[in-house]
């Protein structure tokens, strides 16, 4: 068995346990005190929240790394698998904890899904040889299934020296952003039918050394672009894809030693429109954030 299968499995008797037995009711409630004595404690203000969801144990395993949506479902990535819920964030649908599939774990070294994308009944995730940054390449799964379709794309590990962190696909044109992972400038884009680079989209802001540092996912809803970070502040940025205006929309600012991950755009009935998610520094507990604009 390898690592990979032997963290899916680990993940399985975890669920088991926090559902089936009451030994670890003591150890929920001590998570669930830190992590709202956390959340007293956060570095500055913070955004107002429409709503959030927490998760604990091997919840938030699973979704510690972006969140996509097909607007009536949304979809989760960790380390190595994909989880589909309902709009509730908890109620899985379907699940694949082991996703990388073989012949990229021996082929490529990878090692690692982070950013993902719905389109077109598709889920589009990034994927890297973690740490060593020699094959950034983009797998696809059907978002039924969540199984691995057989079509990938492999970029430029020269345009990407530090791996791939996240991939957006537009809804309205089936281009494929992304970016650099460090103090980026421009946001990348790709044509999907010839898997070929197409151009930057140079960011525009009045400041001249403006950059989004560290996207760990991002969405796109009417030719606009949010990407999360996990910046100082975990701030979340706007980019208009045809100008390149940029603009940071608001700081997260999560209490010290958590992570800003990714987020995905909908409209909810409560008025939510960015839905972003974050580990506790305890890295058992995790937030799905819901944001209006």
């Amino acid at each position: 068995m390898d690592k990979f299968a032997a963290v899916a499995v680990l993940m399985s008797v975890l669920r088991f346990l926090h559902r089936k037995t009451p030994l670890l009711l003591p150890l929920t409630l001590l998570i669930a005190a830190l992590s709202g004595l956390f959340e007293l404690a956060s570095q500055e203000a913070r955004p107002a929240e429409v709503d959030k969801t927490m998760v604990i144990y091997a919840d938030s395993w699973e979704r510690s790394q972006d969140i996509a949506t097909d607007g009536e479902n949304y979809y989760f990535s960790c380390k190595y698998g994909l989880i589909k819920t309902e709009l509730d964030c908890t109620t899985v649908i379907a699940r694949n904890a082991d996703a990388l599939p073989d012949e990229y774990v021996e082929n490529y070294g990878t090692a690692h899904i982070g950013g993902i994308s719905y389109y077109n009944g598709k889920l589009y995730c990034s994927t890297e040889d973690s740490k060593v940054w020699n094959s950034p390449i983009i797998l696809v799964y059907d978002a039924e299934t969540l199984e691995f379709t057989g079509e990938a794309y492999h970029l430029d590990p020269a345009r990407h020296t530090r791996g791939l962190p996240w991939v957006c696909v537009d809804p309205e044109t089936g281009l494929i952003y992304t970016s650099s992972r460090d103090n980026s400038k421009e946001i990348m884009c790709y044509d999907p039918k010839t898997q070929q680079y197409l151009d930057d989209v140079v960011l525009v802001n009045e400041d001249p050394d403006f950059n989004i540092h560290k996207i760990q996912g991002g969405d796109i809803s009417g030719g606009v672009l949010y990407v999360a970070t996990n910046n100082d502040t975990q701030a979340v940025y706007s980019v208009e894809l045809s100008s390149g205006k940029a603009e940071k929309l608001f700081d997260r600012n999560l209490f010290t030693g958590s992570e800003g991950e990714g987020l995905t755009v909908l409209k909810t009935a409560d008025g939510a429109f960015i839905h972003a998610m974050d580990m506790s520094p305890i890295f058992v507990s995790a937030y799905i954030r819901h944001y209006s604009l």
